[in-house]
Formats: structure tokens, sequence, C-alpha cells
């Protein structure tokens, strides 16, 4: 069974090269943010995060969440929201189903509330840590509560409670496979988020891994260049990111012609359908 995926961005922010890659020298680079659109075979569709939307501005006027947009300056253009880019589709916001969260960072969920009738979808763990955190806790963990709709309790699921089947595959990745999804496997990604998920298809015979925030550049992860010890701050964990690449590399290992793409890399571009 495949599934037609296509690839958007809504916006972007601002970071450092010398961050994502220590090699390389301080300059300003554009960290895109990139959502995925799924044609579910039985009818509708269901998104994979929602990029950047003009919540994210009214999310990070007051203190603490404010420190959030210094430390990530974004930009938008109102042409790039999910809301315009759907409208240009021809699809309704009701004819989306489902939104699949990554992870609870405000460039991957500040077009959740754009979206009234979809169902929410995470991991137990993300879940566990964005109910757990409040005030500046929460912001330090890249977790901004202004973006989640009032009803979300009534309209979250996880994965553990909805997948046919879940698994440690042979590259040590856990793997949940779900009914309404068919030839798309679920993976869990920890390191820069608790419970990060990303998703693995293939499409014209070609073998994809969306590895989300796994890693910034497909570079650094290619030649394994951690990032700068000062992400340390707001990344969940560099041990689980670390294992995390070690199973990647042995997925890539084993799949010469797959390819591992990642939200915020420059490669990521030439999925976009849109660009």
């Amino acid at each position: 069974n495949t599934m037609m995926v296509r690839f958007f961005k809504s916006g972007y922010c601002t970071s450092h090269s010398k961050v994502v890659d220590p090699r390389t020298s301080f300059v300003e680079i554009p960290f895109s943010a990139v959502w995925a659109l799924i044609d579910l075979p039985d009818g509708g569709f269901a998104m994979v995060d929602t990029g950047y939307t003009e919540h994210f501005i009214t999310a990070t006027k007051p203190f603490p969440d404010r420190f959030y947009r210094w430390i990530t300056p974004i930009q938008l253009q109102p042409e790039e929201t999910p809301l315009a880019i759907l409208k240009r589709l021809n699809i309704a916001v009701d004819e989306i189903r489902g939104i699949v969260i990554s992870h609870f960072h405000g460039d991957h969920i500040a077009g959740l509330k754009d979206f009234p009738k979809a169902q929410f979808i995470c991991t137990a763990s993300a879940l566990e840590e964005v109910n757990r955190y409040k005030g500046f806790r929460a912001v330090k963990r890249g977790i901004l509560h202004g973006l989640i709709p009032r009803d979300f309790v009534e309209r979250v699921h996880t994965f553990e409670a909805l997948a046919a089947k879940q698994f440690t595959d042979k590259y040590g990745l856990q793997r949940y496979e779900w009914e309404i999804t068919p030839g798309i496997s679920w993976v869990l990604l920890p390191g820069h988020a608790r419970g990060m998920i990303g998703f693995e298809f293939t499409q014209e015979s070609r073998t994809m891994l969306y590895a989300t925030d796994a890693a910034w550049s497909h570079i650094a992860f290619s030649d394994h260049v951690l990032p700068m010890p000062i992400v340390k701050i707001f990344i969940d964990s560099m041990s689980a990111m670390e294992n995390t690449w070690n199973c990647l590399h042995a997925w890539q290992k084993d799949h010469p012609n797959g390819e591992i793409f990642f939200t915020h890399c420059p490669k990521t571009k030439q999925l976009l359908d849109h660009e």
C-alpha cells in the first residue's frame, strides 16, 4: 500500500551554522519549518506538524514565552501558512482528520488551533512532558502552552494506544504501525525532544526516512559531528540523540539507496512541493 506524502514549508527561524556544525563559521542560517501532508486511503488527510503560523507571535508575547522568540526570531509570509497552502490545494480545514505531532516545539505545533476538527496524535512520553512542565521550565524545553488548543485533552491520542503493532527493529529503533496510515512506519527518535517521532515511507520506489529534528544537517549527521554542547540547554538528551544517530546510521548502511531527511536541513528543500 503506498500513500502520497507531500512536504511544505511554513516560515523559518534563524540560528547559527556553528551551533549545528561546530566545524563551520559563525553565519546565520534559516531553519525552515517543514510539515507533511498525507493523503489517507479512506478519505481525508493527515498532517505531520504544522510549521509556523501567526499564533506563534501571539503565544510569545507574554513572559517567559517571549524568550523563545528572542532565541529563534521567525519570518513568515501570509501565503506560507498551512491554511493558505491548503486553500491553494483546494483542501478544506475539516478534511484534515488528524495531526501527528512529531514533538511539541513551537515551530512544529504553531498551527494546531487552526484545525478544530482534527484529532492529535503523539507519543505518550511527549504528552507526559507537555502536561508536566509549565512556565519557564516549559519554555526551556521548547514548549509554548499558548499554542495548545483549549480542548486538546479531549482530542489527543497516543501512538501507544492506537498502534496495531509496536516493535523494536534490527537497528534499535522503536516503531509503531497504524492501520489508518498503511505503508508508513512511525519511528521513535529520542534525543532532541522527549518522545519525538518521525516516519519511514516509500515514494516513487525510493525509501525515505523523515527523521524530523533528530539532526539539523545531513552533512553533520553523515560525518557524525554532533551539535555544539550549548544545545544541551534546550534539547532533551545528548546521549539519547547520539544513540538515535547510531541507529539511523545503521539504517542508512542497510539502505544504500534510501534517504534520511531532517526538518531543518537545506537538503530537505528538494522534498518541498512549492519551492
